[in-house]
């Protein structure tokens, strides 16, 4: 799997983050949790996708950057607001991918 290097992580993910990269690096999904990965159409930026959605092997081995892991579906949402506005702050622009693809 490819991280990225500086994770971005909701409040409840930060607390178990070791436990859930664990999890998923070992092929389990863990519940509730929801990895921000960059989208994998070229007109898209970033997806959320549930971790259980990685039980199925073929989705394994295509899974783009992870950049974010939310622990539910309302801080994987927050942590979308929270990145958005990290890269506008920083670039005066809202390209992710670009920022991420630059930064890995």
């Amino acid at each position: 799997m490819n991280w990225y290097s500086d994770l971005y992580l909701g409040k409840s993910a930060r607390e178990k983050k070791e436990k859930l990269i664990q999890k998923i690096e070992s092929g389990k999904t863990p519940v509730n949790t929801y990895l921000l990965t960059l989208a994998t159409g070229a007109h898209n930026q970033l997806e959320i996708i549930p971790a259980w959605n990685l039980k199925f092997e073929h989705n394994r081995g295509k899974l783009p950057l992870i950049v974010g892991i939310g622990y539910g579906r309302a801080e994987a949402f927050e942590l979308v607001r929270r990145i958005t506005e990290e890269v506008y702050r920083e670039t005066n622009r809202v390209d992710l991918r670009e920022y991420f693809e630059q930064r890995s």
